[in-house]
């Protein structure tokens, strides 16, 4: 595969074989010329119009063959396992200046002969170009390479070699790009130069060498029971909550969870680049497993050991002499706990104390915001104690009328609840510590 430098690397080698092939015919006749690349719009024309031959990549297109060849590949987490390449068709526009009348049939037609002759770009000639300049009496050249410090060789390496064909264009195509580039007409060639092959140097994870196949060599294990499946997780206390909190149990169903092995539930973040593992866990049958979310009262570094947002929650299954079984993932959030302390209670400007349980990541300080009553209102300060301590928040709320007003804390699209639940089944109801009256 070839680096970035490719479409570069192209242009220039075609122009050096097209200053290379004029310079080996006699073209006295029309005295001196030049091979450029440039836009044509920066090219004289008029009284002092030069002999000369233009090169210009004027647009590029993907390669249709190699365009679904090597899609790329990640692992479940994201991480990019292969690359597929880049392939590009380059589209050239040739074109002959002349001084003189003839000068530029002269020159396009000994370039069309020459580009007619040489349909593939070879290797050797690619290498003669790109590499570095060839030793001077046994002394390395002082010269660098025609990208300076920059090596474009590895374009000689690429799998597919590069073609040329010509593209007649039509009258109305050649009209259409001629006024797009704002320049003056002149007699003109396209050709395709196909494929081009570009591909990053690093082709992310590799596959380490197989030593052993398993522990002591013993080749795969079949295990004739199911390993445990999940099917759903959510708070134990109601079906109805939709986000557990700290010192929650969770209920999770699935099949085959009363595994003879280790199990370990392991709670992730992605986010918030959070991983927490519980366990070991006994499940109360093949179909019923609890898990116990420690509360910041039996686990003081649970305040900043997780964070509110969605966690993927899987299984880890540990066996005797059983590869580690990781089961499928089931998505919970986890909403905040919120203290309110009002600074004053009368219409107008209200002020609030509001501290978060558990504490606030850093980018999520930008994503909070109060719910007062229907209105949402952005923190007017953030302050993040100890480790051990909430994240405390003042808000005002201007203008604020006589009346009770329900008081929410949102973190990442997820609220605190606003609710005491009692008795079993369960019974919802407001939280009065959580409801605000102005009077």
């Amino acid at each position: 595969m070839s680096s970035p430098l490719a479409m570069a690397a192209v242009t220039a080698v075609l122009k050096d074989l097209l200053n290379d092939g004029l310079l080996n015919h006699d073209l006295s006749s029309i005295g001196s010329f030049s091979v450029t690349a440039l836009p044509p719009d920066r090219i004289s024309t008029g009284q002092n119009e030069p002999n000369q031959l233009n090169l210009f990549l004027y647009q590029v297109t993907p390669n249709l063959g190699w365009r679904n060849v090597g899609l790329p590949s990640r692992d479940g987490n994201g991480v990019r396992l292969t690359a597929a390449p880049l392939a590009l068709d380059l589209h050239y526009l040739l074109t002959a200046y002349g001084s003189q009348d003839l000068n530029a049939e002269i020159l396009l037609g000994y370039s069309m002969q020459l580009l007619h002759e040489i349909p593939v770009l070879s290797r050797t000639q690619l290498r003669t170009v790109l590499g570095a300049p060839s030793p001077v009496n046994g002394q390395i050249s002082p010269l660098p390479s025609i990208f300076g410090t920059l090596s474009a060789v590895d374009l000689a390496d690429q799998i597919e070699l590069i073609k040329l064909t010509p593209v007649f264009l039509t009258t109305e195509e050649l009209s259409k790009m001629w006024t797009a580039m704002q320049a003056r007409y002149r007699p003109s060639m396209a050709y395709i130069a196909s494929v081009v092959l570009i591909q990053a140097q690093n082709q992310g994870k590799s596959a380490l060498p197989v030593l052993k196949r398993g522990p002591d060599d013993r080749g795969a294990v079949a295990v004739p029971a199911p390993f445990p499946t999940l099917a759903n997780v959510r708070p134990a206390l109601s079906e109805l909550l939709p986000a557990m909190r700290l010192g929650d149990d969770l209920l999770l169903t699935g099949t085959g969870l009363d595994d003879s092995g280790s199990i370990t539930a392991v709670f992730e973040n992605a986010k918030g680049q959070i991983t927490r593992e519980i366990g070991p866990l006994v499940a109360e049958s093949s179909s019923k497993l609890t898990i116990h979310i420690p509360s910041i009262a039996e686990d003081a570094d649970a305040m900043h050991e997780w964070a509110t947002g969605v966690y993927k929650l899987v299984l880890r299954v540990n066996r005797p002499n059983v590869p580690r079984w990781t089961t499928n993932s089931v998505v919970i959030g986890l909403a905040p706990q919120i203290t309110v302390t009002p600074l004053n209670d009368v219409p107008g400007n209200i002020n609030l104390t509001v501290t978060c349980t558990p504490r606030l990541l850093p980018e999520q300080e930008r994503q909070v915001s109060l719910l007062f009553g229907t209105r949402g209102v952005l923190p007017t300060s953030v302050t993040q104690g100890a480790q051990t301590d909430p994240t405390t928040l003042q808000f005002t709320i201007p203008n604020v009328v006589a009346g009770k007003y329900l008081v929410r804390l949102r973190v990442e699209g997820i609220d605190s609840y606003p609710i005491t639940i009692t008795g079993s089944p369960a019974v919802f109801d407001f939280d009065p510590q959580q409801i605000f009256t102005v009077a």
